[in-house]
């Protein structure tokens, strides 16, 4: 048996063992009165803060009919409202009301503690040791599915980096700033201080960017995640940003530094997903920054 067919049965051995360790074969999920995927639409909506219908489709791979028949249940039960998208009216807007922002966050608190009581027999290094285990897994599940690859800065991809971040900076908050165009305008010189700009590309087409710089000493920034609007990009901006992120630590960077807004949920959660702690500042140096976050490697510790 090739070391392909093993990890195959590998796979399917551990989803039948997932699966009803953590009780998904029932028809509600932790006697809620909601199905699995009813809930895991309902925290695609939450995690975005408003969703649209194609994008909830897209993420969770979900059949579209019967999103539709999922949405219809939750808007009669008033946890989510919806709306027509301001430049399509077909695909509708989809957030969650205050009763849904209750029963999500009721949820939440219900699968942490069923997932907490499931370890409650390990010590600390063994905590660590599966937390390891299972990003591994899902770092390298995410790979075996991307169709694009992710490569380093090339002059003909200069122009991307400039429109999407232009782009959302814009649709998001109106105006560019002044450092805003600096960074354009020393990427030359960000690239020879050992700075780089990764892209995530399928078919000579760039669907996402990120960019890691250093600072002063070791504490590297990481900036300007931006996708392309018109293209698909499932799993693109993670990509370039861990991309960004192991350049720089590779660099021997020992503190990754990122400065962001509150109303961009995508990027926090991608921050967020890799460690990224929230920190305050008195000073976020951008008209629109009113976030910040760090990530201190401590990997020799």
């Amino acid at each position: 048996m090739d070391i392909r067919q093993k990890t195959v049965d590998k796979i399917r051995e551990f989803n039948r063992f997932y699966t009803a360790q953590m009780n998904l074969l029932n028809s509600k999920y932790l006697s809620s009165p909601y199905s699995l995927a009813e809930i895991r639409v309902l925290f695609e909506i939450w995690t975005n803060e408003t969703c649209i219908q194609d994008k909830i489709v897209q993420s969770l791979g979900i059949d579209k009919s019967y999103l539709s028949r999922i949405l219809k249940k939750l808007e009669k039960s008033l946890i989510i409202e919806k709306r027509h998208g301001e430049s399509d009216r077909r695909n509708s807007v989809i957030s969650l009301t205050d009763i849904g922002e209750r029963e999500v966050k009721k949820l939440i608190d219900q699968t942490n503690g069923f997932i907490g009581e499931k370890i409650s027999n390990l010590d600390d290094f063994q905590c660590a040791e599966l937390r390891q285990s299972l990003s591994d897994s899902i770092s390298l599940l995410r790979k075996a599915e991307q169709d694009f690859k992710v490569v380093p800065f090339e002059e003909k991809y200069r122009k991307d980096f400039i429109d999407f971040n232009t782009d959302w900076i814009t649709t998001y908050f109106g105006k560019i700033e002044k450092h805003d165009i600096e960074e354009f305008e020393n990427i030359d010189k960000d690239l020879e201080r050992g700075g780089m700009i990764f892209f995530a590309v399928k078919d000579g087409i760039a669907l996402a960017t990120c960019m890691a710089k250093p600072l002063d000493g070791y504490t590297w920034e990481i900036c300007k995640l931006g996708s392309n609007k018109r293209y698909s990009h499932k799993g693109a901006g993670s990509a370039v940003f861990e991309a960004s992120m192991n350049w720089a630590l590779d660099k021997g960077a020992e503190r990754l530094f990122i400065l962001s807004n509150s109303v961009l949920k995508p990027a926090l959660h991608i921050y967020r997903k890799f460690g990224f702690k929230e920190i305050k500042l008195d000073n976020y140096q951008y008209e629109r920054g009113d976030i910040a976050f760090e990530y201190v490697d401590k990997s020799d510790d």
